[in-house]
């Protein structure tokens, strides 16, 4: 007799994550055996299936304290970890060791702080956007950058301007501004905007893999910027009307 195996609906989200771990961990491998191209493409492939798992969890009915924490080690480590090594590795061999480390460690030390507060901030209330770059993305510019780059001039780019947008996306992860959560479609026109660029970057992505891959993950952090200044300014106009009805 056959026997089938029964897989239950709250492991369904934790073999997502899973499979996020691995690609990190190869990313990490491959990125230190100088294969920056295929390290690049491990972690992007390992920020589709960070998207997915939560959205199995709650397409399941099954989030749990479990799923949200190892999703935060699988992070960890393909978010954080694998863009150091291969910063370390693609950029900055020909530093002193040492200083080569230090920075490199950079986007390991924001990304580490930027999961940790958003844990602390699911225990209070879970907020409808995110509080700083998510390490998703931030991974996702600086793998696109090299898959962008290598195209273009056959290379993994300029070391200056790749040190340089570490810096900035560093900064971004520990900063306050607010990024919208991409897998949320909403609701009204916006939700009808928000599937039609989808759908058109689909389509794009087969033709013209690197440019669009960068040019999204660019536009994303851009977004957030441009929103968050809007919003300022929002702020700043309510305060003054407020202060003018005293």
């Amino acid at each position: 007799m056959k026997r089938r195996i029964k897989i239950k609906k709250n492991v369904i989200p934790s073999i997502f994550t899973l499979v996020n771990l691995f690609f990190g961990f190869l990313a990490i491998l491959t990125a230190s055996q100088g294969e920056f191209r295929k390290a690049a493409w491990l972690i992007i492939a390992a920020t589709l299936f960070d998207a997915l798992d939560g959205k199995m969890a709650r397409l399941f009915g099954v989030p749990s304290r479990f799923g949200m924490e190892f999703d935060s080690i699988a992070d960890m480590v393909s978010f954080c970890t694998a863009p150091a090594v291969l910063v370390y590795f693609a950029y900055l061999q020909n530093l002193t060791p040492l200083l080569a480390a230090v920075i490199s460690f950079i986007p390991l030390l924001a990304g580490g702080v930027r999961l940790a507060r958003f844990n602390v901030s699911q225990d209070e209330s879970p907020l409808p956007f995110f509080i700083g770059l998510p390490t998703p993305a931030a991974a996702l510019v600086i793998s696109s950058f090299i898959l962008f780059s290598s195209s273009v001039r056959s290379d993994v780019g300029d070391p200056r301007i790749a040190i340089s947008l570490m810096f900035g996306l560093a900064l971004l992860m520990i900063s306050h501004i607010q990024y919208g959560k991409i897998p949320e479609m909403g609701n009204g026109r916006k939700a009808v905007i928000k599937l039609i660029v989808i759908v058109l970057m689909a389509v794009a992505t087969v033709f013209w893999r690197e440019y669009v891959v960068f040019s999204g993950a660019v536009l994303y952090v851009l977004w957030g910027l441009v929103n968050s200044l809007t919003q300022q300014d929002k702020i700043e106009v309510q305060i003054e009307i407020d202060e003018g009805t005293h």
